[in-house]
């Protein structure tokens, strides 16, 4: 399936945020929306991030619409990193756009890659906003204290046996401690970078967002 690609902005907090809509090219829609969130700034982390690129172009082939932009401080995004205390604010203001994107229905999901993890999970006022999240190598402090814990969305955890960052025996254990469990899922060979390995993570993210927006 073609994909065309939209370059988009929006503002929030009186600072203006730069991100990329992916969608399906055939006209077939509406179809259900999912804003993905990158990695760490301070670390390289923006949008062009393999695992989220990988994850906007791969769901949009498979009947989504996505976008993934910039936080605060990145690229040509306004603003400082607050370390994730602020940057739940242009999460909300991107599902809010995706939201309103003539091409979508709505069944919104939420997914992050590391650094964007800790955002979701630290923020409960962004669980109102989603039908579902997906998050893909998520620190195991984040998980711990999360307030997604007594929410009922359903989550879908995935991480590598060879993240270094995540102790995945640790993380599986935690998910005991949820009120609604959520699916976990162990990637063999697969460190916290996912270089060469975004293949096999785009189908069980499109598999997950399917069962749960469609």
């Amino acid at each position: 399936m073609t994909v065309r690609q939209s370059a988009v902005s929006f503002e929030t907090e009186g600072l203006t945020f730069e991100g990329v809509v992916a969608q399906p090219d055939d006209g077939s829609g509406p179809w259900p929306g999912v804003v993905i969130c990158h990695p760490h700034p301070l670390h390289g982390g923006n949008m062009d991030n393999n695992v989220v690129l990988a994850l906007a172009l791969g769901l949009a082939q498979e009947g989504f619409v996505t976008m993934r932009f910039n936080f605060r401080g990145v690229g040509g995004s306004q603003g400082e990193h607050t370390k994730g205390e602020n940057e739940s604010e242009e999460i909300l203001a991107a599902l809010a756009l995706i939201k309103d994107w003539p091409d979508t229905n709505a069944n919104i999901g939420l997914a992050g890659y590391s650094f964007g993890t800790s955002v979701i999970l630290g923020h409960s006022e962004l669980y109102s906003e989603a039908k579902a999240i997906a998050l893909v190598s998520p620190p195991f402090r984040a998980v711990e204290g999360t307030p997604l814990k007594e929410s009922q969305l359903p989550v879908l955890i995935t991480t590598g046996d060879r993240d270094r960052l995540v102790d995945s025996e640790q993380l599986d254990a935690e998910l005991a401690s949820f009120q609604n469990a959520p699916e976990f899922k162990l990637f063999d060979g697969v460190d916290h970078f996912w270089y060469g390995q975004e293949a096999r993570l785009v189908p069980e993210v499109g598999r997950f967002f399917a069962e749960k927006l469609k």
